[in-house]
């Protein structure tokens, strides 16, 4: 259970949650990201309540234990179909997937089923989602606990190309708190 929680970040930051397994840490990122509601106090993401449309539209988000892939669907389709809720437009959606696809040196496992794919594939395929529309804002809970060296690069490298990208990222690896400008501890 977090008590209390004052955070602000600036664009292109990057702070990573740190903490013991059941700490809170992957509840506060479903918190801003609006899929759960805080008992107590308010959660903003660029100044609009998190959950609303308006903040919604600025987040991206891995979190763990993904759930909302269609697990008949190959990865692309299940991006085409994220996409397509964002932006509303077919033509920009496969125009925005491809592109993703081809930046994450995705596009062979993304053609796969996803109830085919590994987790680290999964994975992979949620951080492309995650990236959709270039967020103000991505949210990542345990992003690299599956995936390979290639795959982890790839991530980073991502990132690195968002530099006003915000990131909060919930991990338990050292090298992912390395990459990030600080860090909140979370206690037992």
């Amino acid at each position: 259970m977090v008590r209390s929680l004052d955070l602000t970040l600036a664009p292109g930051e990057r702070v990573a949650f740190w903490g013991p397994n059941g700490s809170g840490k992957s509840t506060v990122l479903r918190c801003v990201a609006g899929t759960l509601l805080p008992s107590e106090g308010e959660v903003r993401v660029c100044g609009h309540e998190a959950g609303s449309l308006e903040a919604r539209a600025l987040v991206g988000a891995s979190l763990s234990q993904e759930r909302s892939f269609d697990m008949r669907l190959t990865g692309h389709g299940n991006l085409l179909f994220f996409a397509r809720l964002r932006f509303g437009r077919d033509d920009r959606a496969a125009t925005e997937v491809a592109a993703l696809e081809e930046e994450l040196e995705i596009e062979a496992m993304a053609a796969e089923r996803v109830n085919r794919a590994s987790s680290g594939m999964i994975q992979q395929i949620a951080l492309a989602r995650a990236l959709l529309g270039n967020p103000a804002l991505v949210l990542l809970d345990e992003p690299t606990r599956s995936l390979d060296v290639e795959a982890r690069k790839r991530l980073w490298d991502a990132i690195e190309r968002r530099p006003q990208t915000g990131v909060l990222i919930a991990t338990h690896l050292e090298e992912d708190l390395n990459r990030c400008d600080g860090r909140v501890d979370f206690p037992t």
